[in-house]
């Protein structure tokens, strides 16, 4: 048996090569879980025999193959919807102005030098 773990953006990806039980080779199996943006560990696709328990001829080539199928299965996920934006902030982007701090004016502080 051969297993990577690998990070790919919020998910983390179970893949292993498992040895046939009928022929000579390796059948290709993976888990994909979201980790960040969650409390707990979700689950989103698994596959314990990828492509019908197919026999890849190296542990090499099924990992290979698990790697490309869950970075597929990422892809595919719904993304989150972004966060809604607060009335002022919708607003400004309708009017294409910015909702950030205002610059001090200047005369306002020559004035408060003065006195």
């Amino acid at each position: 048996m051969n297993f990577v773990e690998r990070d790919e953006g919020d998910f983390r990806i179970y893949a292993g090569a498992i040895e046939a039980r009928r022929t000579d080779g390796y059948s290709a199996a993976v888990v994909v879980q979201r980790v960040r943006g969650v409390d707990v560990p979700v689950e989103t696709f698994r596959d314990e025999s990828l492509c019908g328990g197919y026999a890849w001829p190296t542990a090499e080539a099924a990992l290979s193959f698990a790697l490309r199928k869950a970075t597929a299965a990422i892809h595919a996920v719904p993304r989150r919807a972004p966060a809604p934006l607060p009335e002022v902030a919708r607003v400004a982007a309708a009017a294409g102005r910015s909702v950030g701090r205002r610059p001090l004016r200047v005369e306002s502080q020559l004035q408060a030098v003065a006195m």
